[in-house]
Parts: C-alpha cells; sequence; structure tokens
C-alpha cells in the first residue's frame, strides 16, 4: 500500500525533465598584448577553477541572472549543476528544467555568459588600477630624466667634457645592464604589491563571516514566510543572526586572518592566491637587494677614476637608468592599457545547443519510489510488530517460557482446531511417552503428577484429560483430578472419592474422573484423606494419577502441591504475563515443589507467514 501511495504522489511530483549541457575552458592570457621585447610582459593574476567555481555558486551572480531570465533563484540553483574536470581547465555545465529543451538551453547560456562577463569585468578592473599605477611612475620617471639631461648639459658646458674613456663606457654599460635588471625586480616587486593589496581587500570583501550573514537572512526570511515573529524557530534564527553580524563588525579592518578548515569558496581561494604572490615578493626583494649589491660594487669601481670623468659616469649611468626604466614601465603601462580596453575575459564558454539536450522520463524514478515504498513499508511493518513484540510481557512462545520459568521445556500442544480427532489423539499418545520418561515412578510403581498454571483457563483441563486418554491406550490405570467434567465419560465427586477410596475402580485401560467442584479447598482434612486414598490406589498396577490443581494462589494448594512427587507447569500462549508467572512459579518453589518441567499450550508464531 505504501509503495502505491509514493507512487500516485511520485506520477504528480516528477516531470520529465530536459538537460543541457555546456563547457567553460580556461584561456591563458600570458603574452596576449606584448608591447616590447625588453623584461617580462604584463599579464593579469589567472583565475583558478576553484576561485571561478566559487564565484559561479555566489548569490548575486545567481540573483543577476534570474532577473535576466525571469526565472526564481530558487529553481536555477536547483537545477544548475557544475563539475570541474579533475586535472584538467575545464567546467562542465548541466541545467535541467521541466518547462522545456528551450527553456533550459537558455538559462544554461545565460549563466555561461554571464560567468564570462564578469572574467572580463574582473580582468578590466585588474588591468585598469595597473595602468593608473604605472601612469604615475611614467610621469615621475619623466621628472627625473628632464632634471638628468639638465644636470649633464651644464656639467657638460662648466667641465667641457663631452665623451669619457672607454673604460668608463664598459663599466656605463655594465652598470646600465644592472640598473635595467634592478628596474626590472623593482617593478615586479610593486607589481605584485599592488596584487597583494588589491587580494587582500577582495579577501576583506568575501568574508568567509558574510557569506554566513547572507545565509542566516536568507534563513531567517524563508522562517519569516512560514511562521510568525514570536515562532521559537523564528528567534533562534534571530539570535543566530545578530551574533554572526556581531563577529563580522569586530573582524572589520583586521588584517586577513588564514580561513578555518572548515571554510571553503571564494576566501580559501583567495587566500591561497595571497600566499603565492607573498612568496614571489619575497623572491623579488632578495633579487632587489643582490642587484643593488652588484651596482654598488660598480659604483665603487667608478669613484676610482679622475673625479670629473667619475662624475660624468655618475650623471650619464643615472640618465640611462632612467631611459631603461621609462621604457620598460612606457611598455607595461601599454599592455596594461591594451588589456583594459580589449579585455579577453580568463574562460571561453562554449555554449550548448538545442539537438544536445538529453530528456529524462520520469518513469524510473517512478518504480524505484514504488519499490522504495514496499521495502519502506516491508521494514516498518516489521519493525512495527518486533515492537509490539518487544513491550508485549505476554508469554507466548517456548523460548519466552523457558526463559521465565527457568524450567525445561517437557511439551507443546498445536492448535487444536485445526487437528482432526485421529492427530489429537496422536499428539496426546506422543507427548505422554516423553512426559512419562521425565517423570519417575513411586515405590509402588504409581506415577503421580500435578499440573499447575498461573491463572485459570489456561488449558490445564484439555492437557490432562488428552494425556489420562493416552495413559489409557497404553492400558494404564488412570485416576484423574479436573476442574471440569469430561467431554466423554462420567465423573464422580472428588469428596465421594476421598470419603471412600475403595469405590474408585482403578482398572488397566480405564480412566476414572473425579470431579473437583470450583470451591473445593485442599485444607488438612482433605489433604490426609488424600494421602489414604493414594495409599489404597498405588496398589493398582501401572497406576497413572494427573491432578489439575485448583486455585494456585491459595496456601492449602500450595501445602497439596509440595506433597506431590511431581509438578508440572502449564503456560497459556499469549494468556501468562511475565510478572504474574515469575511470582507463582517462585511461590511454589519456596514452598518446596517439585518440578518437572513446563509444558506450553497453543504456541503462537511470532511470524506466521515464515
Amino acid at each position: 500500500m505504501v509503495g502505491g501511495l509514493l507512487g500516485v504522489a511520485g506520477h504528480f511530483m516528477f516531470k520529465t525533465s530536459y538537460a543541457a549541457g555546456a563547457q567553460l575552458m580556461r584561456q591563458e592570457s600570458a603574452a596576449s598584448f606584448r608591447a616590447s621585447e625588453v623584461g617580462e610582459p604584463f599579464t593579469p593574476r589567472q583565475l583558478s577553477v576553484a576561485t571561478l567555481v566559487s564565484f559561479m555558486r555566489s548569490s548575486a551572480l545567481v540573483q543577476r541572472l534570474a532577473e535576466q531570465t525571469r526565472i526564481p533563484a530558487r529553481a536555477i540553483v536547483r537545477g544548475l549543476t557544475i563539475a570541474p574536470e579533475r586535472n584538467t581547465d575545464l567546467i562542465n555545465l548541466t541545467f535541467a528544467s521541466t518547462q522545456s529543451p528551450e527553456t533550459a538551453v537558455r538559462i544554461l547560456n545565460a549563466f555561461g555568459n554571464e560567468v564570462v562577463r564578469l572574467t572580463r569585468d574582473m580582468q578590466s578592473q585588474e588591468s585598469a588600477a595597473m595602468n593608473r599605477m604605472l601612469k604615475r611612475q611614467i610621469a615621475k620617471t619623466e621628472d627625473e630624466l628632464r632634471a638628468v639631461n639638465q644636470e649633464l648639459l651644464d656639467f657638460s658646458r662648466q667641465t667641457g667634457i663631452i665623451n669619457a674613456d672607454r673604460e668608463i663606457e664598459a663599466y656605463l654599460r655594465s652598470l646600465g645592464d644592472f640598473d635595467m635588471r634592478l628596474q626590472t625586480a623593482r617593478i615586479d616587486y610593486e607589481t605584485l604589491d599592488l596584487k597583494i593589496g588589491d587580494l587582500e581587500r577582495e579577501l576583506s570583501a568575501n568574508n568567509p563571516l558574510a557569506e554566513h550573514v547572507q545565509a542566516a537572512r536568507d534563513r531567517l526570511n524563508e522562517l519569516l514566510q512560514q511562521y510568525t515573529d514570536s515562532n521559537p524557530y523564528v528567534l533562534e534564527q534571530k539570535a543566530n543572526l545578530a551574533e554572526l553580524e556581531a563577529r563580522l563588525k569586530e573582524s572589520e579592518g583586521k588584517p586577513a586572518a588564514p580561513p578555518r578548515q572548515s571554510e571553503t569558496g571564494i576566501a580559501t581561494s583567495f587566500y591561497v592566491e595571497l600566499l603565492n604572490l607573498r612568496t614571489q615578493k619575497k623572491v623579488t626583494a632578495a633579487q632587489v637587494e643582490k642587484l643593488k649589491t652588484v651596482s654598488a660594487d660598480l659604483g665603487e669601481k667608478l669613484r676610482g677614476l679622475p673625479e670629473k670623468d667619475m662624475q660624468m659616469a655618475r650623471i650619464k649611468a643615472r640618465r640611462q637608468s632612467l631611459e631603461v626604466s621609462q621604457s620598460l614601465l612606457a611598455s607595461r603601462q601599454r599592455e596594461a592599457q591594451l588589456y583594459e580596453d580589449n579585455a579577453l575575459g580568463y574562460y571561453r564558454f562554449f555554449e550548448s545547443r538545442l539537438d544536445e539536450v538529453e530528456r529524462a522520463e520520469p518513469a524510473k524514478k517512478l518504480v524505484m519510489l514504488a519499490l522504495g515504498g514496499v521495502v519502506f513499508g516491508a521494514l516498518f511493518a516489521v519493525a512495527f510488530v518486533c515492537l509490539v513484540e518487544s513491550l508485549d510481557d505476554r508469554i507466548k512462545t517456548a523460548a519466552d517460557l523457558k526463559r521465565v520459568s527457568k524450567l525445561p521445556l517437557l511439551a507443546t500442544m498445536p492448535d487444536l482446531a485445526a487437528l482432526d480427532g485421529v492427530a489429537q489423539s496422536n499428539w496426546a499418545f506422543s507427548t505422554w511417552l516423553a512426559l512419562q520418561a521425565k517423570l519417575a515412578a513411586g515405590p509402588n510403581g504409581e506415577v503421580v503428577s500435578g499440573f499447575v498454571s498461573a491463572s485459570l483457563h489456561e488449558g490445564c483441563s484439555t492437557w490432562v484429560e488428552l494425556l489420562a486418554r493416552a495413559a489409557s491406550q497404553r492400558n494404564e490405570s488412570v485416576v484423574v483430578v479436573m476442574n471440569r467434567p469430561p467431554v466423554t465419560g462420567t465423573a464422580i465427586p472428588l469428596a465421594e472419592a476421598l470419603a471412600h477410596p475403595s469405590r474408585v475402580a482403578a482398572e488397566p485401560g480405564r480412566t476414572q474422573w473425579l470431579l473437583a467442584p470450583a470451591d473445593w479447598r485442599w485444607d488438612t482434612e482433605r489433604r490426609r484423606q488424600w494421602q489414604a486414598a493414594l495409599e489404597i490406589w498405588s496398589h493398582t498396577a501401572e497406576l497413572v494419577v494427573l491432578a489439575e490443581l485448583t486455585t494456585a494462589d491459595q496456601s492449602e494448594t500450595l501445602l497439596f502441591a509440595e506433597r506431590l512427587p511431581h509438578l508440572i507447569w502449564l503456560a497459556g500462549s499469549g494468556m501468562s504475563r511475565t510478572h504474574g508467572t515469575s511470582e507463582r512459579l517462585q511461590t511454589f518453589q519456596n514452598a518446596g515443589c517439585r518440578f518437572a518441567g513446563a509444558v506450553l499450550n497453543r504456541e503462537v508464531k511470532l511470524f506466521p507467514w515464515l
């Protein structure tokens, strides 16, 4: 039934879906706009796959796409799948829609183009910042170069020196070469400084706490749509939001700290890039210091030349160094300008096509849901039955009876309604043989046993009658004490039999039925009469005496039971309680009664269908 209900529900829940696929591929921007052969060209920093995926999953990008396509943001997030391919520069995009294949293609292509536009904007903004910095450095270098040229012109007029010796020229060439390398290293160092500053600002703007605050606000808005302001869930979410906002306010203005191990997303990617740039900055700083040392050594050698030549050489060396710097800065500035005006973006988008849309029918989902419902229903039914059985303290099975009574199990009776007369007789005969092997005979060979149960109507009379008839089939003399008349045969009152025991005809192959009334009490006089009668009956060959005890909770019955050679505890399946059975058994055992074992009446199977 559960499977059918889930199948019907799935028919209304699941619809045919259309999945459109596309790809993003990272494109290298190194030397795309190289403006000079001197030094390293300007290239924007690379955007890793993990960083781009974090941007693609940001709520701001999804919201812009929702405004463009007029599709709810939740539907976009639910249908969009972003899967980067391992060890490649490819990102697979999939969007599933239940409306139409055209809708799936339109939304996926809009998303891919929006991602490419975002990367172009990021690349253009970074290049614009670098362009502005390089323009400031070029203006400063040009001012210094004009001052050096003027100084060189004034010195030449004053001293009349136009050209220096070849040795000075050689030193100047070496010094100029090292100055060029030094200026290149300094520009790289300043570029790294700018990139590190930009990354630190972006890392501050993309604080993981800000993402948590936004997620908490979205969750609060969802709860306010379902509950009132006084609802405990709403109050708890408001308190959580206030705590996150306080933590975010405390973190503002502080240096960028490493993300926690459990945090992922844009902040983690930015921090990894920041560490790489800081490492490059340290390496570049070491190169700058080394080049300064070499330049200082060359300066010392130039100082050993004649003073006027030396002064001329220094002025020329400084002019040459400024010219090299100006050339490098100009080429870098032109490259940054080209990137700013013609940003290519970090990734290229391969659009989805309508003929490549995959169609997914819900038939398999419906079958799986129905099968899951069947399995769930079966497991629930079994669990419910086990729970009911574990909470039920009634004795139902042979294992329950053995566990509670701590007695050996002698026999169990099946449901007699399912057996005909012959089958009942066969069961009684085999059961009596098994019981007789467990019951020891008395001094005169007689077998005397009593049947007792925790409460009335548990089946003692039925057991006693069936076993008595089985004993008579073995040509044994049987005397039976019962609380109800037998199904066939004539019973005499128990009081009359005890008063005149010689009138009881205990003959081989015959059963004598003795009927104990409902108000029968085993007082002292009747117990004495029983012993006297039993002494008389025991002289009969192969005598079997079976007694059903009445009102087992009375002290007189206990005193009578302790004089019987054997007792058999009988429990009706599903009728006896664990606590009551344990208490009654303990009472009989404390009185010194000797139990041969226990029998179960009408055993109930826990799982009848197995």
